[in-house]
């Protein structure tokens, strides 16, 4: 993380002959006093740049902001979203903002979902979550073992809830649609697995009008 960039690259050298000294990557040169945050990458496909995202008012509610550049220099990345990547990808464009900031009398800055989730995509300088297509996900050999949480995103991914064996797994159904065979994969393993939790009192999560929600434990 160097001022508002973020860049990935192939460390050279120090250069202490020059005032400030630089840090000399294999594209590109900067001043140590510039750099803000800095993490190893284990691999590299190919050096790459990008301006810094901001971490938006859901950022601010969060209080990301208080770590947001080291967040960003190394991100978890142990979530994956399965879904329609076109869909997707539209979803992580929508801009957030904090209706609490507004009230207070400070300035709303809306931020992308994307810029807190930082999808995994070609030239991404950094990235948080890798997104799968549920239309190949069958494809897919094994997901990494480094996952946390995946989210299944509509009926054609969560047909692979029982391939999943991440800690946490999020299903979004819509009940609007008159298929009900992503609903019945869910409550059929809730009844024959699951312990039941309570949103409330396990997740302290209070569902918004319009949103049903049921959770619940299985064994590994």
């Amino acid at each position: 993380m160097v001022g508002n960039t973020v860049v990935s690259d192939i460390f050279e050298r120090l250069s202490e002959e020059a005032t400030p000294p630089r840090v000399c990557l294999s594209e590109s040169q900067w001043q140590i006093p510039a750099i803000r945050a800095i993490a190893v990458l284990t691999s590299l496909a190919k050096p790459a740049r990008a301006s810094k995202p901001l971490p938006g008012g859901l950022g601010r509610l969060a209080h990301l902001e208080e770590t947001w550049d080291a967040r960003i220099a190394a991100p978890a990345a142990d979530l994956a979203i399965v879904g329609t990547l076109k869909w997707l990808k539209a979803d992580l464009a929508a801009l957030l903002s904090n209706p609490d900031e507004h009230a207070a009398g400070q300035p709303r800055v809306p931020g992308t979902i994307a810029d807190i989730l930082l999808p995994d995509e070609p030239g991404a300088a950094t990235w948080s979550t890798r997104l799968y297509s549920s239309a190949r996900f069958a494809e897919v050999s094994s997901l990494p073992g480094d996952l946390r949480a995946v989210v299944l995103d509509g009926a054609p991914a969560v047909k692979y809830l029982n391939e999943i064996e991440t800690p946490v797994v999020v299903c979004v159904i819509d009940r609007s649609v008159a298929d009900e065979t992503a609903a019945e994969i869910v409550v059929q393993l809730r009844n024959t697995r699951g312990e039941a939790l309570s949103v409330r009192d396990d997740l302290g999560w209070s569902t918004p009008d319009g949103v049903e929600a049921l959770t619940f434990t299985v064994p590994l």
